[in-house]
């Protein structure tokens, strides 16, 4: 009997072994596909379109700031053709780049604002080796924001527009409070990283988010520096009262809708909903097509003191 407890106790502690060894691999993995600068964010990174090319043709400025944690960041900065206070930063998503902004750029520059297009950690002209996801980013952010405000003054006006994991960057900014801040846009933006990631595991690789996620989110905070269980647009929305559009396609399978009424009631300011019918991930602009340019702007318009 004795040694039928012994092998009993040794077979499940060996059990338990490779249980802990496999879920610290898998954790591991998931952490380098979807964080790592040369993981699945390389695989995401898109193509030049029409717009992107005008946009760097456009006489551009390049800033940069160095982080907290020793990073150089660099962004785009357009002048409006005119002199103007109005600012709009526009914020890419996953796997992207500020190169690749260029509808969006296009759509606010020809309305005569000045644009700023950061490339968040890890991607396009940013140091980093592991991606944001809106939360680390949200103080880079904020740093864009001062400095524009430093570099046109007291009268500055700034607006915020994000695609993606863009949209959750500036929902994510929102709760900093920045100065000068008139009205945001969220374009398709999750409101947890962990749900988001939750998501992904089932959908792409059909296994359960326990405890592959909260593993990787060990490795996160290890090696990328943040706990992205802490990251909430439900956390940050209502430390803000800036006017918020929230827009979202009806047929996103990768960011999922519910994340648009999510956000939309976790608003704590003016807001207003749009969901965009047979549009997928950020597919919204392109469906929409004009109708798209104009409810933005008016909502621009609308925000920004004349």
């Amino acid at each position: 009997m004795m040694r039928v407890k012994k092998y009993l106790k040794v077979a499940l502690l060996a059990t338990i072994g490779v249980a802990v060894v496999a879920d610290v691999a898998a954790g591991g993995y998931m952490f380098n596909y979807a964080f790592s600068k040369n993981g699945y964010a390389t695989q995401a990174s898109g193509h030049l379109q029409k717009n992107d090319r005008w946009l760097l043709n456009q006489k551009q400025d390049i800033w940069e700031q160095t982080s907290k944690d020793n990073l150089k960041l660099k962004a785009r900065y357009l002048p409006a053709k005119g002199t103007t206070d109005k600012t709009v930063v526009v914020v890419h998503g996953y796997g992207s780049a500020s190169k690749f902004m260029g509808s969006s750029v296009k759509m606010f520059h020809e309305a005569g604002y000045n644009v700023l297009v950061p490339d968040n950690r890890s991607f396009g002209m940013s140091q980093g080796k592991y991606s944001g996801y809106g939360w680390k980013d949200r103080k880079d952010m904020n740093n864009w924001i001062k400095m524009i405000n430093q570099k046109i003054g007291s009268k500055s006006q700034i607006g915020l527009y994000g695609v993606s994991m863009g949209a959750s960057t500036v929902m994510y900014t929102l709760g900093e409070k920045p100065k000068n801040v008139k009205f945001a846009v969220e374009d398709c933006g999750y409101s947890t990283i962990s749900g988001e990631l939750d998501y992904q595991l089932k959908e792409m690789f059909g296994l359960p988010s326990f405890p592959i996620v909260p593993t990787a989110s060990l490795f996160a905070d290890a090696l990328a520096g943040y706990n992205f269980y802490q990251a909430s647009t439900q956390n940050t929305l209502k430390k803000s009262k800036v006017p918020l559009y929230v827009i979202h396609g009806s047929k996103d399978t990768f960011v999922p809708t519910k994340n648009a009424y999510q956000n939309y009631d976790y608003a704590k300011g003016p807001k207003k909903l749009w969901i965009v019918k047979g549009a997928a991930h950020a597919g919204s602009m392109k469906v929409a097509g004009d109708k798209y340019k104009v409810n933005v702007l008016d909502f621009a318009k609308k925000y920004f003191d004349n």
